[in-house]
This record gives C-alpha cells, structure tokens and sequence, in this order.
C-alpha cells in the first residue's frame, strides 16, 4: 500500500484508496466486523481499508483478511467471496484429503481439495453404472488442486512459531487455500468487476456501502445481510418515489389508498 509520501495536499489518498476520514472510518471497522481485526494494530487496520477501498471490498462480511508472513501481515481475499460466486455459476460438493508427508516440504501442511460441480454428477452417475469403479469415477469426473502452509508460513524472521489467524487452524488455512486453488480449476477466475458486485451483492439485491451503516458487530452474519437488504430495497423505493412527478406521486398514493381502504365509491357506500 502507498504511503503517506504518495497523498497529495488536498487531504486525499490516491484516487483510487478514497479520501484520509473515508479510510480511517473503514479502518474503524475493519477492527469491529472483520475477522481478527480487534487484534490489529492501527497500521494493519488501515492497510485493510486501504485494500478494501481499493477493490471495492465488503469489510461489513469478513472477505477480507490479514495473514501473517515473515515479511509481515498481508493482506488477502476471503475464501467466502469466491465460494458464493463459485455457487452462483454452478453449484457443488467439496472433499478433502490431507497430503503425506513425503509429498511435503519438510515441516510443512498439506491438503487436495476435490470438487465436484453439479452438473458432473449426471457423467458420474453414467461411469458408475458401467462398472467404473466409484473412486476412479470420482476422480475423472472431480476437479482437484492442492494447498500448502510450509514450515516458513508459520515461523517468523526469529523463527518463532506464529499464530494462525483468529479462530483458524494452519490445518484450516491450508485447505481453504487448496480450496480457492480448486475453484480456480472448476469454474474459473471471476473478473474484478464480478468480484466487485458480489461484495454487495445480497440474494439478488444490491446494496451500498450505506445500507450497512447500521450493522452492529454482535449481529450474525444473516442479520448483517437480511438488515443491509432492507436498508437497499428502502432506499431504492424512496429513490423511485422522489424521481416521480407531482401527477405520477398523487396517482401512486391513490392507488395505495385503494388498496388499504377501497375505492372511494366503496367508501361512499356506493359499491355493495
């Protein structure tokens, strides 16, 4: 990330990182919402915001996250922002198998994810019934790649052992990555401008950084999402009404009237 060497005068990052406050607020909640971000320090906080910004990324769902390097914290893409576009493709099951240890560098963690689309199950099904055993069927049929954590993922410039971040193993670090390796095989790479939209994207709605102003960190995930969905299709109303004409608006509330109370020849009594 740039440093403050490369801000101009006019209180602005580079264009593409926002403006200082916009990236000092998000850095804010980076700290509350996104995984391990309490732990952060300041500098890490706003590389995350920083990052975001940049990518247009979504901190209020955790799709961002700072891992732990010998060269320091880096930033990466959540696993849960690939997962979700992955599913809206083409649904599909995952498995895993943990890797020797002679098929390892020395010290380190190894798993293969396998995939399997769901529009692969009618050929495997076919494969099966021809006597193919199941096994090999399966790995015609599957997409698989690897994820590995070396000895040096997990020990720093002293060669201390590192934590893993928050409420991950390096086991779990390591399958996620075979993982996102995986999908990458199966279903391809999506564009930044599909990455884009799917960070605040919310069953079908589409939401603004505004929508999520409200969430609050002991929210689950789903109350976060259900309650930036009814902020946007709100304010997405509000927005249609106030582009409306004087006629158009009187003739709408007409309409709403008659729906809640009747018409006025109901109201009169003239209509039995």
């Amino acid at each position: 990330m740039p440093s403050n060497s490369n801000k101009n005068g006019d209180g602005k990052a580079v264009t593409v990182y926002g403006e200082r406050d916009e990236v000092r607020e998000l850095a804010f909640r980076v700290g509350q919402f996104m995984p391990g971000g309490a732990s952060l320090s300041e500098r890490e906080r706003l590389m995350v915001a920083q990052y975001a910004l940049a990518v247009d990324a979504n901190p209020y769902r955790g799709e961002v996250y700072v891992i732990p390097t010998r060269q320091g914290p880096r930033v990466v893409d959540g696993y849960k922002l690939l997962v979700r576009w992955a599913k809206s493709e083409c649904g599909y099951s995952e498995k895993y198998d943990a890797l020797p240890a002679d098929e390892l560098p020395e010290g380190a963690i190894g798993y293969r994810c396998w995939i399997l689309r769901n529009d692969s199950l009618a050929m495997l099904n076919s494969l099966t019934s021809a006597g193919m055993d199941g096994r090999d069927a399966f790995e015609i049929v599957a997409t698989s790649a690897v994820g590995i954590v070396t000895k040096g993922d997990r020990t720093d410039k002293k060669g201390c052992e590192m934590d893993p971040p928050k409420s991950w193993s390096w086991e779990q670090v390591a399958q996620k990555r075979a993982l996102k390796n995986a999908l990458r095989f199966s279903h391809g790479s999506p564009s930044p401008s599909e990455l884009a939209k799917m960070h605040w994207l919310v069953d079908d709605v589409e939401t603004k950084p505004e929508d999520w102003e409200d969430v609050t960190p002991d929210m689950s995930s789903f109350e976060r999402e259900e309650l930036a969905k009814l902020s946007a299709t709100t304010r997405e109303a509000l927005e249609r009404f106030a582009a409306l004409s004087e006629e158009e608006r009187s003739e709408l509330l007409n309409r709403h009237q008659e729906v809640m109370h009747g018409s006025e020849e109901e109201l009169n009594g003239e209509i039995i």
